[in-house]
């Protein structure tokens, strides 16, 4: 695994804004991202780390995977991966509408790879550990 070594990263996590399977079924997503004071993610010190910044799908059952964060010309995105190791080539999934920030209680849109759109909740951010 390789270790995150920019100052300052917390962990959002998010959950879906309305899930039709319910609660129970819901899942959730964890990434790590650095925040500016006015809590937007902060371009600049994504581009200045060498490492990879960490995300993680979790499904209702229980079940985890494997993810990454990345910014390019169109904004942040998160990567999925089926098996254990990043693959470069994993669609993305947009986060868009995060002008109010990352704060606990904003609502924010997932853009899937197929373009459907998903509001997701944050509900925690947190300081990361080591």
């Amino acid at each position: 695994m390789t270790r995150v070594t920019a100052a300052g990263l917390v962990t959002v996590t998010m959950v879906r804004a309305w899930d039709p399977a319910g609660p129970e079924q819901a899942g959730r997503i964890e990434f790590a991202i650095v925040l500016d004071p006015q809590g937007h993610p902060d371009v600049q010190a994504w581009l200045d780390d060498p490492a990879v910044w960490p995300a993680r799908r979790v499904e209702g059952a229980g079940t985890s995977q494997p993810g990454d964060v990345a910014h390019d010309e169109d904004g942040w995105q998160l990567r999925f991966f089926p098996g254990d190791g990043p693959d470069p080539d994993m669609p993305v999934h947009r986060l868009c509408h995060i002008e109010g920030g990352l704060r606990p209680g904003e609502v924010l849109t997932l853009r899937d790879p197929d373009g459907r759109d998903e509001s997701w909740r944050v509900v925690g951010v947190t300081p990361r550990d080591g």
